[in-house]
């Protein structure tokens, strides 16, 4: 009985106060689940394999390593990026990581684990996840983590303990607003293992929302194998070009 009162009550809102598509502004079934409309959710790009196998960029050959990965160097054993940041999933997540538009978390989280679920590589003999941290004031003044959400969600699709190890000790300045090479710096050295004896010889899965350079994920896997991981992975929801 609880869900047609649901329905009813939901429509009846929507009559008032009409539900608008997260990304176009059309119109859109007070039901839904995703605050996508259907034709936005379609133009969600999934990265297109074959991927590199260091930094998950997606590539011409499946033998390619791609040109960033010839000259650089990262502390994580490999990457993979779920889909391309352009487009509708660009405008989804900067509302979700900087206008507190929780209610968008369903369809970015399901988009990640559905990724995962057709490249179960990506967390065969995983044994923990974690997330990059934020620096403690723009957690407190943003009141939630992106990444922990995509991680928490990926923890429960696939029964992975998640733990929270690491720590962001200084304030920097944000990589979206650097340059190439400045972004390559920028978080030399502040990423942080609070409890090094508790990673010993795990197999991690690092979670971010958008990877370009991979300097953040290096910066937190190179902390991570300090501690005592065997292996970290990283998997993002997008993937900058």
């Amino acid at each position: 009985m609880a869900q047609p009162i649901t329905v009813i009550a939901k429509n009846f809102i929507n009559l008032l106060y009409p539900i608008h598509c997260a990304a176009c502004r059309s119109a859109i079934d007070p039901m839904t689940r995703t605050g996508l409309c259907n034709i936005c959710e379609t133009k969600i790009k999934r990265n297109p394999k074959p991927y590199c196998p260091s930094c998950g960029r997606s590539v011409t050959s499946v033998d390619d390593i791609c040109e960033e990965c010839k000259i650089t160097r990262f502390a994580f054993d490999r990457a993979w990026s779920a889909c391309l940041y352009e487009g509708v999933l660009k405008e989804l997540i900067q509302q979700f990581k900087y206008k507190g538009k929780l209610s968008l978390s369903s369809v970015l989280c399901d988009t990640m684990t559905g990724f995962i679920k057709d490249n179960k590589n990506i967390i065969e003999g995983t044994d923990l996840i974690t997330f990059v941290p934020l620096y403690n004031d723009w957690l407190n003044e943003r009141e939630y983590n992106q990444s922990g959400i995509l991680a928490s969600a990926i923890s429960r699709e696939f029964m992975i303990p998640i733990v929270k190890p690491l720590e962001k000790s200084a304030r920097t300045k944000r990589q979206n607003e650097l340059p190439r090479a400045e972004r390559l710096t920028n978080l030399t050295g502040v990423f942080k293992v609070r409890d090094k004896g508790s990673l010993n010889g795990s197999s991690i899965l690092l979670v971010d929302d958008v990877m370009t350079t991979g300097a953040t994920l290096s910066e937190c896997a190179k902390a991570l194998k300090e501690a005592g991981a065997k292996e970290v992975r990283c998997i993002t929801l997008a993937r900058g070009m």
